[in-house]
């Protein structure tokens, strides 16, 4: 008989009782639940009806119906009981077998699994158990990780950072897969860990998830987004004056195995051909600035940040008039020079054979985990090149051409941010971002719902490398060699070109 709201309560009868019997169900004493006698065991593995070891196995008492005290039963108590039994029902019948079916995990299945996952998961996985924190904070860990998100060509990994046209300084933040695949998409709003909403700081570049900003030209932020860290670097303590910058640049050490930024100071002085320049590397590690060798005599980098690829910060620099450059070779104008992070020496890098005279002063950028370089054609046209061999001129290659749409005024494109597996290529015009098709040469533009207007943007990937001591967090910041990391996005750039 089932106790329903409308069902008007029945009291115990020695009728309902023989009738219960007969039912196959066991009446009990409140310490006692009533339990099905039909097969099965209880959570314990015993069978049903037999008392837990909470329970004291003593015999029922027989209940006396003139007795007006065993009457006073409420309709709730009883109803109670009976979902009680009716849950101890249900657990004795299924916990039991399920728990016996479940496979045995070996932890080598379980890590290779969290490997694969976003950080977003992992960062939730890690409150499950000691075991499994201990797993994701693990240095190797985040190494196999930061591996398995840059090998996935299909982009999920990698999000891409934008910075508002707005008065205030705002961050947003998105998947780039989305902004490829989707038509509109919302971004998700940064929490910028430096408190100053009116000055905008530059974004220097990215570096294994780890993002690092320009603070007034005097020190930086490295900040992984991802996992929420970040980290000031002391002040720079140049002596500045009207006129002078700094040409940052992140990279990272995999000697050392230490995270590094390049400042170089630059006082144009009276002859804003000749330039001073001094260079000091920041390093994560040591937490400090220490000085180095300057920049090559008569080269002076442009107003950029430098671009790293294959262990080294690249910078285009202007050449003073009748230098020489860094290998002893024809002074092209314009070169890049190349800082090497682990021997901290300089060297000349030259650009291809490209329509100077007609062409805008180019650009460096990262694409494909290869040197890029692009410029304005005539106005016309917008070309990229690519050196798919870093340092060797004559591996310098033209990846596509991009036609520029009717009356482009004053605006260029800006250099590409990434390119998929199908062919699209992200990049930025008149501050709104625009995909090119290079298969149908057509363009699209995606649609950010909370978002119009961007200055800056960064392309970067999800990581669990954090900027700040491992001791200090359970994090470290060793990974893997870049020539094994970036060996997945070449293939896609080589799918490209062919």
């Amino acid at each position: 008989m089932k106790l329903t709201s409308s069902e008007p309560l029945a009291l115990p009868t020695p009728q309902n009782l023989k009738k219960r019997r007969n039912q196959n169900f066991l009446f009990l004493s409140p310490t006692l639940s009533y339990m099905s006698l039909e097969g099965g065991t209880d959570y314990h593995g015993r069978p049903h009806g037999t008392a837990t070891p909470n329970t004291s196995l003593k015999r029922e008492q027989p209940i006396n119906y003139r007795d007006p005290t065993t009457l006073s039963v409420s309709s709730s108590s009883i109803v109670q009981s009976q979902k009680q039994s009716q849950s101890q029902s249900q657990v004795s019948s299924v916990s039991k077998p399920f728990l016996d079916q479940l496979p045995f995990i070996p932890n080598e299945l379980i890590e290779e699994i969290l490997s694969r996952l976003p950080v977003t998961s992992l960062l939730q996985l890690r409150c499950v158990c000691k075991s499994w924190k201990s797993l994701i904070s693990d240095p190797y860990f985040i190494r196999k990780h930061l591996l398995s998100s840059t090998q996935d060509t299909s982009l999920n990994h990698q999000r891409i950072m934008l910075s508002s046209t707005t008065a205030e300084f705002n961050l947003k933040s998105c998947a780039v897969c989305s902004l490829i695949d989707e038509p509109s998409i919302i971004s998700e709003e940064l929490n910028y860990p430096v408190k100053n909403k009116f000055r905008h700081d530059g974004i220097v570049g990215s570096c294994n998830g780890l993002l690092c900003f320009a603070i007034k030209a005097e020190r930086v932020l490295l900040w992984n987004p991802s996992i929420r860290v970040s980290k000031k670097s002391p002040s720079l303590d140049n002596n500045w004056r009207p006129g002078c910058y700094t040409a940052f640049g992140l990279g990272y050490d995999h000697i050392s195995d230490d995270y590094k930024v390049v400042a170089v100071s630059c006082d144009p002085g009276e002859q804003h051909h000749i330039s001073k320049t001094s260079a000091k590397v920041y390093s994560l590690a040591t937490n400090s600035w220490r000085k180095i060798q300057d920049f090559p005599n008569g080269f002076t980098p442009y107003h950029d940040f430098g671009k790293f690829v294959s262990g080294t910060l690249n910078w285009p620099a202007r050449c003073s008039f009748g230098s020489r450059s860094v290998n002893s070779t024809p002074d092209p104008l314009w070169v890049i020079v190349s800082f090497d992070l682990q021997k901290e020496t300089y060297r000349q890098v030259l650009p291809p054979a490209y329509e100077k005279e007609v062409s805008s002063r180019p650009s460096l950028g990262v694409l494909g985990g290869c040197l890029s370089m692009s410029y304005d054609y005539k106005k016309t046209h917008f070309v990229v090149w690519i050196m798919k061999d870093h340092g060797v001129r004559e591996s310098w290659v033209r990846l596509v051409t991009i036609p520029y749409l009717p009356n482009p005024e004053d605006f260029s494109y800006s250099q590409p941010f990434c390119v998929s597996e199908n062919g699209q290529i992200l990049l930025m015009f008149e501050f709104d971002l625009v995909l090119y098709d290079t298969r149908d040469k057509s363009f699209k533009y995606p649609r950010i719902e909370n978002g119009k207007g961007w200055f800056d943007a960064e392309v970067y990937i999800e990581s669990l490398v954090s900027p700040l001591n491992s001791h200090a967090n359970g994090f470290n910041v060793q990974v893997l060699p870049f020539s094994d990391l970036h060996v997945t996005e070449k293939a896609v750039s080589d799918k490209l070109l062919s």
